[in-house]
């Protein structure tokens, strides 16, 4: 061996030569830093004032307007009076959102999930006070005026929130507040990453680009593209990370890179230290769902574990009882216009009204599927000859534009009123109103191993990806939020999905 020639080698590329420390990063007291110091201030002061202001209004619901029972002249009891309670219920109220994390929230967050902790705080301050008025026995307390707190306080800060959105809105469609953000990695996950951030512009991001491997991007099934058609960037390879950030002013990098590269993750993490910047780690073990995963510890040591389905035993039969009651009372009020869609698809084109299918369900069992026809009556026979157009690049078929659509159909679809008769599905046992959507024999025969998981719970009239993009996941991702419904089923979670169907409905959005 050359001795000589291995001293002149050059030494190997160190972390700090891959991406150079900015030794001039900026302080965390740097003005970015006091503006949002400040304006989580300004938000405790707004809500411990509209937490009061309902106080106040309730004080004024029951002895001004006398709301619930008259007041007489004897049992009038001035608002001082009530100081040590007010502040009180404040604290308790303010406390309780603390502790639920509601002034650190993501920015996923919506604002059913900002309601729901507010009501959750509400009910802990109410129920709170009433105990200690139970226990304290003051004669001059009214316990009528503490319930009506509760729909008051959810009012008040819940219309603090909607408008707090709507202006946070309103500033980023103008790019005020919007974050540049680089993704590092072009993998399954920072694909859909990247595909949240440029359907989302709630989010308050902004895709400046991807850097990766050349050879990676070549795997994509399709280029990945910002809402006005242009394509997302390629911005080189993990060399160009330090002058990119620089360069494009980049405020937060999300890393999704797989697990054996755990050398450049780390990399990449002291870069954003040590330059200020905002960092997230897509997490990619065994290519298995962080939410799919159930962490223990035992002794101190880290147990991996996978979740079980939550939709079995009791939890079944809670969902069942409320499937059936619900789908009952719907049964009544859609009645009439279940009626008059009929007339029209009988009007406009021959054949059947309902449109009958056979479908995979709960365990693989096949059940006969209802929905109004929107096709013309040999849809099926044109299947075969639009194949080429699928839209999901998976097992499903999906295709925008859809000739055999009728006048009739394209409406009812557009609208989702074409599922109606899925109520009698429901009413069934077949169906649940949350949960995946039915499978076709021919869909389920292509499902890799790991799609079965899906199988394993009630298919439904709603579910995650219907609220979650509809028609534009593709359909891995909607396999994915099955099986994070199934993981972590709960009737709050399937309230949350109901009510976030309706705006998904209303706007139309991936629905064909």
């Amino acid at each position: 061996m050359d001795l000589q020639k291995i001293e002149e080698k050059p030494p190997s590329q160190t972390v700090q030569d891959r991406f150079p420390v900015n030794h001039n990063s900026k302080s965390p007291q740097q003005p970015g830093f006091l503006n949002r110091r400040l304006s989580l201030v300004s938000r405790f002061i707004l809500d411990l004032a509209l937490i009061n202001a309902a106080f106040v209004l309730a004080y004024f619901m029951r002895y001004g307007l006398q709301l619930g029972a008259e007041v007489s002249e004897s049992n009038q009891v001035p608002l001082s009076d009530y100081f040590i309670s007010q502040l009180t219920f404040a604290v308790i109220f303010f406390v309780v959102l603390q502790f639920k994390g509601f002034y650190r929230l993501s920015r996923t967050v919506t604002l059913i999930d900002e309601l729901g902790m507010i009501a959750s705080a509400a009910a802990y301050a109410v129920l709170t006070m009433l105990a200690i008025i139970f226990l304290l026995r003051p004669l001059s307390i009214s316990r009528l005026m503490y319930l009506y707190l509760f729909p008051l306080s959810i009012v008040l800060l819940g219309v603090s929130r909607y408008i707090a959105r709507r202006i946070k809105h309103y500033r980023l469609l103008r790019g005020l507040g919007v974050k540049n953000v680089l993704v590092v990695g072009a993998t399954d996950q920072a694909t859909r990453i990247m595909q949240a951030i440029v359907e989302t512009p709630s989010l308050g991001l902004h895709l400046a680009g991807y850097i990766d491997d050349e050879t990676r991007f070549s795997e994509w099934i399709m280029p990945l593209r910002y809402r006005n058609g242009d394509t997302v960037p390629h911005l080189g390879s993990f060399e160009k990370i330090a002058a990119l950030t620089t360069q494009l002013k980049i405020e937060e990098i999300v890393v999704a890179l797989p697990a054996n590269m755990h050398q450049t993750v780390n990399e990449v993490i002291n870069l954003c230290h040590d330059n200020d910047i905002e960092f997230t780690l897509v997490p990619d073990i065994f290519e298995l769902q962080i939410n799919a995963l159930d962490l223990q510890q035992l002794n101190g040591v880290p147990l991996i574990g996978i979740k079980d389905n939550r939709l079995t035993g009791w939890n079944y039969f809670v969902k069942r009882v409320v499937d059936f009651s619900l789908a009952l009372f719907l049964m009544i009020v859609a009645a009439i216009p279940m009626l008059l869609i009929a007339l029209a698809i009988k009007i406009e084109s021959p054949g059947p009204i309902i449109f009958r299918q056979t479908r995979v369900g709960r365990n693989g069992r096949l059940f006969t599927f209802y929905k109004f026809r929107s096709m013309v009556n040999d849809a099926d026979a044109k299947f075969t000859e639009l194949l080429q157009y699928n839209e999901t690049g998976g097992a499903t078929f999906k295709m925008v534009n859809d000739p055999r659509l009728t006048k009739v159909g394209w409406f009812i679809r557009r609208c989702s009123l074409d599922e109606l008769p899925q109520i009698f599905n429901i009413l069934s046992g077949h169906m649940s109103f949350v949960g995946p959507r039915p499978g076709l024999e021919r869909e389920v025969e292509k499902y890799q191993e790991w799609h079965h998981r899906r199988l394993e719970v009630t298919p439904g009239l709603t579910g995650l990806w219907q609220v979650s993009g509809r028609s534009k996941l593709t359909f891995d991702e909607m396999v994915r939020l099955d099986i994070y419904y199934a993981e972590n089923w709960s009737l709050a979670l399937d309230l949350k999905i109901l009510l976030r169907t309706i705006p998904a409905v209303l706007k139309r959005e991936g629905a064909y």
